[in-house]
């Protein structure tokens, strides 16, 4: 672990739990190492949900992007680069990057914090980034040719037909609450790529997803996961380079059915290790 010029560092190793049946790296894998290095940025610089429920507030996660330039095999390592950008509105950006021994991008990920009341369960300004986490000096960090990353995450469009989409019902365990006693947003990532065909998942491998939190879901919650296949290609092929998805989970409430979260994943051909 390691702070400089306020970005945090840490190196994480991919066991064998982490991966798919061909030894790769799953994508939730990706996924914990950003939320853990987010966690353990925050616990240094002492504005961690355990230092903040002290005082009524608590992180919450609102939206996630990531982009995946490829995925290792075990026993590989990567090491973990991550720093706030300057907030706005409510929003606390958190950017990070997975890079190999060598120094080349593994993916890159921008997540959207808030800080809510755990009273009211809304949202207040996230103050801690100018007083304890800081910013760092090297603009160029964001600056770079991933301008998707720079970009503002725009609301998502949700299914416009759910009952032409893929259904999967989820068992809620305990596993899935945090300290916040709601549901984890890797939970609602897992769900989601549970919700695809087998077979797809054994050709394909997801480089892009998007997720935006629309409301708390709990482990007594009913949710189901709707997916739908769209058609996604490159303007310079005549055949399709990607398998767009776009899902939405929907939460049963007494007053009927609300969102609790819009997502989109792009997927490619896997690469088989050799």
């Amino acid at each position: 672990m390691n702070i400089t010029d306020h970005v945090y560092s840490d190196t994480y190793g991919l066991h064998t739990h982490h991966t798919d049946p061909f030894f790769t790296a799953r994508f939730p894998f990706y996924c914990r190492v950003v939320q853990e290095g987010a966690a353990s940025h925050a616990l240094m610089t002492g504005c961690a949900n355990s230092d903040l429920e002290k005082e009524g507030k608590t992180w919450v996660l609102s939206r996630f992007k990531v982009q995946v330039s490829r995925y290792i095999t075990w026993p590989d390592k990567l090491t973990l680069e991550t720093w706030i950008q300057p907030p706005f509105r409510l929003f606390a950006p958190r950017e990070a990057r997975g890079i190999d021994s060598a120094g080349r991008e593994i993916f890159r990920s921008m997540a959207y914090w808030v800080v809510i009341d755990l009273e009211k369960r809304r949202p207040i300004r996230p103050d801690a980034i100018d007083t304890l986490i800081g910013l760092s000096e090297d603009r160029s960090r964001w600056a770079e040719k991933n301008t998707w990353i720079a970009a503002k995450m725009d609301k998502l469009s949700g299914i416009e037909n759910l009952k032409e989409a893929r259904s999967y019902s989820p068992q809620i365990m305990y596993r899935d609450i945090d300290s916040v006693r709601h549901i984890n947003n890797i939970s609602y990532i897992e769900w989601i790529l549970e919700s695809l065909p087998i077979e797809f998942k054994t050709d394909m491998k997801p480089v892009e997803f998007e997720i935006h939190f629309l409301a708390e879901s709990f482990l007594d919650s009913k949710l189901t996961v709707y997916s739908s296949s769209q058609q996604g290609t490159d303007s310079r092929q005549e055949t399709p380079s990607k398998q767009i998805w776009k899902h939405v989970i929907m939460q049963q409430t007494d007053s009927g059915e609300i969102e609790a979260c819009r997502a989109t994943s792009a997927w490619k051909k896997r690469e088989m290790p050799s």
